[in-house]
């Protein structure tokens, strides 16, 4: 009997390793807008990080790469844009300014003669004008540029229905809404295996266990319809949406991008489109003063995504508003453009969700993740200020990426950012410990913490538990006001099921809106 049961165990080892050789057989690829590039070196992970050989990117994405081999230099340009980093430093310049690296640069020797600089993911996503998401199954890089599929610099944008990018071939203001798609990037592939995150951002989180956590977003919503009634584009959907709304210019246009989403079976049945496929139309508006037409497409198919552009006749302001519980997302235009804060003011405020990627944050009584709350209301936040053009809003992550607390705080200290709020759910010992809390460190932040307070705190229905100071990273080394918002405790099962729900979150999120606007002074 112990003979059969070893051999049973080697045959069943054997198995085994021949999957796991199977699998460690997966090629990683380089894909841009759906043509496979190729590289010397491919992408590789390596302790815990995507890293993509620069060279070939960039090169890819039109720029110029120079390597100095006597200082281990790459500098990369296009235009008047300068990046230039070190070889095992993490220390690098953008355009003049300092940066940090996640990860230093490597160099993979790719034959005796040859060798590939590897650069993290995240920081060539971050600052080279592309969009790239990592498929973790597939071990491939998927990169999107502004002008995929556009079949032009403006992609027969005031003629026709582009392919694939109904924007004519932008994915999106950079420096409004966060640029373009928002997709996954994984950039720590470990986050759904490893061995356990580093713990709470803050210092007070909880562990993480390296399991996937429940994702608010984790299957795609279905949107039914389209139609336009009052100056206003409202899509039906089902599910749960987080819509990215930019405004371009050159003709004016604004774009709803909708990560995670596909067209429902009904789509298109109200509608009298023309140029139309199952994938993308255009949609003639009559009897509006600004508003032309509406185009739409699958935008992206990893994730999906859904684009919809409303072409305008001029430039205009617009209100969003997301109804959550009838399934209806508004763009409502202004009559007229907003006017410019005092002295044409544009005001930078840095939107950050706490955690992500292999941080996942507390977690809470029933195994929720605390990244994915935080996120969420970032979301819903973003697309409720980005409408106003006296705010140029950034953020810190825009997908289930963990930037670090230095990245967080020099991102917002290089654009010389006038606000700076993060958002996370709390957790404690205790599964009585309730209500809302809002931290800031230095003595300029108070003002801004006690309007947070006095709107957002009420906005959540949950208990006051007031505002506290504490030495946290992002509220400590940022040079402008900052606050930390503890949105409810995540340890506690009555609040933990209120937190992850839409009604909560939309709540939440408009009122750190009116905070924000409120110490800003904008009406």
């Amino acid at each position: 009997m112990r003979y059969w049961i070893s051999l049973l165990f080697v045959v069943s080892m054997l198995f085994a390793a021949a999957g796991f050789a199977s699998a460690a057989a997966v090629t990683p690829q380089l894909i841009l807008d759906g043509v496979v590039l190729t590289s010397k070196e491919p992408p590789a992970l390596i302790d815990g990080r995507v890293m993509l050989p620069i060279r070939t990117v960039t090169e890819n994405l039109g720029y110029t790469v120079k390597f100095d081999n006597a200082t281990k230099t790459v500098t990369v340009t296009s235009g008047e844009s300068v990046v230039v980093m070190t070889v095992g430093s993490k220390k690098a310049t953008v355009n003049g300014v300092a940066a940090e690296i996640e990860a230093a640069p490597i160099i993979k020797q790719t034959t005796p003669k040859t060798a590939t600089t590897l650069v993290p993911l995240i920081f060539v996503k971050q600052n080279f004008g592309a969009d790239i998401v990592w498929d973790n199954k597939t071990k491939s890089a998927f990169i999107y540029t502004s002008n995929a599929g556009s079949g032009g610099a403006d992609g027969g944008d005031a003629g026709g229905t582009p392919t694939g990018d109904p924007s004519g071939g932008d994915s999106g203001s950079k420096g409004n809404a966060g640029g373009g798609l928002i997709g996954v990037v994984d950039d720590d592939p470990a986050s759904g295996g490893g061995t356990g995150s580093t713990g709470g951002q803050n210092g007070t989180g909880n562990v993480g266990e390296g399991t996937t956590g429940t994702d608010p977003y984790a299957s795609l919503a279905l949107i039914h319809g389209i139609r336009y009634e009052n100056e206003a584009v409202i899509l039906s959907y089902e599910g749960s949406i987080a819509p990215v709304v930019t405004t371009l210019t050159g003709p004016d246009r604004i774009v709803v991008d909708v990560p995670k989403s596909d067209f429902a079976a009904d789509f298109g049945q109200n509608l009298v489109v023309s140029g139309a496929t199952a994938k993308s139309g255009n949609y003639p508006i009559a009897g509006s003063a600004v508003m032309t037409q509406i185009r739409y497409s699958l935008f992206s198919t990893n994730p999906n995504a859904l684009r919809f552009v409303i072409d305008l006749g001029r430039a205009s302001g617009y209100q969003l508003s997301n109804d959550a519980s009838a399934g209806e997302f508004k763009i409502a235009l202004s009559d007229q453009v907003a006017p410019p804060a005092p002295q044409d003011k544009v005001y930078t405020v840095v939107l950050d969700a706490g955690h992500g990627g292999s941080d996942s944050g507390a977690i809470g009584v029933s195994g929720k993740y605390e990244k994915n709350f935080n996120l969420a209301v970032i979301l819903k936040l973003q697309a409720l200020l980005a409408g106003d053009p006296r705010l140029n809003i950034v953020m810190t992550r825009s997908g289930d990426t963990f930037p670090s607390l230095s990245d967080r705080y020099n991102l917002a200290n290089s654009l010389q950012a006038d606000l700076f709020l993060s958002v996370h759910a709390n957790s404690n010992t205790k599964n009585t410990a309730n209500g809302t809390e809002v931290y800031y460190t230095r003595a300029e932040s108070l003002a801004f913490a006690n309007i947070v307070k006095q709107y957002a705190t009420p906005a959540t229905g949950l208990a006051d538990r007031g505002v506290i100071q504490k030495s946290l990273a992002v509220t400590r080394e940022t040079k402008m006001p900052a606050v930390l918002f503890e949105a409810g405790y995540l340890s506690n099962a009555a609040e933990e099921s209120k937190l992850f729900t839409e009604d909560f979150q939309n709540r939440t999120a408009a009122g750190l809106a009116a905070a924000v606007k409120a110490y800003l002074n904008l009406a």
